[in-house]
């Protein structure tokens, strides 16, 4: 029961003796079970897959400078190399630099004196002195981020090629520390002089979260390489959203916290998408996941959860945006409530420019 243990999926008994069936899968990538290698194949294609994840104002795109023919046609090599050649390109001009504070004993006298510090750690001794400073390093948040995931895809069995740009990267890196295993990731604000990073910091923390699996419970295993194509799905529909009702004056806030379904605020709500102008127009939320009945409708418990939202936001409208497969495309009418729940059905299946295509249709009946 590994593939069980590792929690990225549902394993249940069939009838038939030595038969398990495998659902709720929202991880795509490598998983190492006992002495098996199990490729999860996503429904997007590679090239759109790497695309959505990168996420940021400039989308990242394989084209044939970033597939090694047929040699990483599996999604982690993929978006390994994705990843990398972008980061090659960014830092081709050498590594930022900025100031990082620094307390240190010393026997010479640099920035600041910590009269209170040398007080405390040797009260009545000269020497060393107890010294603050601000040192210009390479070893700054956004720089451990990105080292930790290059030093990452070690565990995974990439390309000869694609293998050497991470070695080189390495030793690029090599004046920066790391993120300690277990430690959250440090908190990056992009400014003028580091948003040209942000298409490889966010493709870094999606390595890191797929290959967060093979140091947890039941996937202990190198090479577990799991991409959480949920929230892949939903930061891109987010972002691109955003990006695209922006242009009509409308705002967009991902993972709103803001709202509660009664007076006492204790059923918390967060939809995925909220669509305002002066106040909020309508409210959406995302479903990555395979639906196996219902002939084409979506589940009672989303449509019951946009409902809720809609009523708690006093909007008329609101979405359930799923990948196209069993779900068909459909309104939904709720009288008694005064909402409409309209069911969308996005195609990821075809290349990036259907893929803007769709999420321009998608803006576009939001607020049509």
């Amino acid at each position: 029961m590994e593939l069980q243990e590792m929690r990225f999926c549902r394993v249940s008994p069939t009838p038939e003796a030595g038969r398990w069936r495998v659902t709720d899968v929202q991880r795509v990538g490598t998983a190492v079970v006992g002495e098996m290698i199990l490729h999860v194949v996503p429904k997007a294609s590679l090239e759109n897959v790497v695309y959505m994840a990168s996420m940021g104002h400039r989308q990242i795109t394989l084209g044939t400078h970033s597939i090694d023919h047929d040699s990483d046609r599996a999604l982690p090599a993929a978006l390994a190399r994705a990843f990398l050649l972008e980061l090659q390109r960014v830092t081709r001009r050498g590594l930022i630099k900025g100031y990082r504070q620094v307390q240190e004993s010393a026997d010479v006298m640099r920035g600041r004196w910590d009269v209170s510090r040398q007080l405390a750690v040797r009260p009545g001794m000269p020497l060393p002195l107890e010294i603050d400073y601000d040192d210009f390093t390479e070893d700054v948040p956004v720089n451990r981020i990105l080292h930790t995931a290059v030093r990452a895809l070690r565990v995974i069995d990439l390309p000869h090629t694609t293998d050497a740009i991470r070695t080189q990267l390495e030793g690029d890196f090599l004046e920066v520390g790391t993120v300690p295993r277990g430690a959250p990731l440090p908190a990056v604000s992009l400014t003028r002089l580091t948003e040209h990073l942000e298409g490889a910091l966010t493709l870094a923390r999606v390595i890191l979260d797929a290959v967060s699996w093979t140091h947890r419970a039941g996937a202990h295993r190198g090479g577990t390489f799991l991409v959480n194509m949920a929230t892949v799905f939903e930061a891109f529909v987010a972002e691109r959203l955003r990006a695209l009702l922006g242009l009509s004056g409308f705002s967009l806030t991902a993972q709103d916290r803001r709202w509660w379904l009664d007076v006492e605020c204790s059923v918390a709500l967060r939809p995925d998408i909220v669509i305002a102008g002066a106040a909020p127009v309508s409210v959406a939320d995302t479903k990555y996941k395979v639906l196996t009945d219902g002939f084409g409708a979506p589940p009672n418990g989303d449509v019951y959860q946009m409902v809720a939202y809609a009523i708690a936001l006093d909007v008329p409208a609101a979405h359930l945006i799923y990948v196209s497969g069993d779900v068909l495309s459909r309104t939904i009418s709720v009288p008694t409530a005064g909402v409409d729940i309209y069911v969308h059905a996005v195609d990821l299946s075809g290349g990036i420019d259907q893929l803007e295509a769709e999420l321009t249709r998608l803006a576009a009946s939001i607020v049509g």
